[in-house]
């Protein structure tokens, strides 16, 4: 099977996209855009990933680099391939929705094994939290820290999001609130007990 890039690996080829850098500076360039809201992002997994990208001749060392007495730095520049691979698996990730199975979805799920006020307030909980974080990224947007026009767009999405689950979240809190779902966790519990 042929490698599959991941958000990270898209990430640093997109980077690379614009001009050679090394690991830190790769790492550095992310962190400043919060791309942490993007992509799970740890110095690890970054360099996992460009010795990855190396193997399969998606990027490769371009120069080495020493600054004072700081060690050497292999500096990555995207190869041919490793452009048309970019270009390819971001195409198929925006035109295709795929199955991403998130946690929240599976907790749902399980919800009737909550009480009902359990419940409730397990997605007040959630509704607060995600109030906080679309106004993070609302802040972060509104205040150019993402100077790519990917990354305005990513943040947009991110907010649409988040809005329309906070839409969702609260219709689904008032109904848990005013019993119209009781009776399906009521249900689903004694369809639980009978098996």
């Amino acid at each position: 099977m042929a490698y599959q890039l991941t958000a990270l690996g898209i990430s640093v080829l997109a980077l690379l996209r614009q001009r050679p850098m090394h690991g830190y500076e790769m790492l550095q360039t992310l962190v400043r855009r919060q791309a942490d809201r993007i992509v799970k992002l740890r110095p690890g997994s970054l360099y996992h990933v460009v010795d990855r990208l190396t193997e399969e001749k998606l990027v490769r060392r371009a120069a080495t680099t020493r600054a004072g007495n700081r060690p050497e730095r292999a500096v990555y520049e995207i190869t041919d391939a490793g452009a048309e691979a970019l270009g390819e698996r971001v195409r198929e990730l925006v035109a295709t929705p795929g199955d991403e199975f998130p946690q929240f979805v599976a907790a749902l799920a399980a919800i009737d094994t909550l009480d009902l006020d359990a419940a409730a307030n397990a997605v007040d909980d959630r509704v607060g939290a995600l109030e906080a974080r679309a106004a993070e990224v609302m802040a972060l947007r509104d205040a150019g820290v993402t100077p790519s026009v990917g990354y305005q767009v990513a943040f947009d999405y991110l907010l649409a999001a988040t809005r329309a689950e906070l839409s969702w979240l609260r219709g689904f809190a008032d109904s848990l609130r005013s019993g119209r779902q009781t009776a399906v966790l009521d249900t689903a519990r004694r369809d639980e007990v009978g098996r």
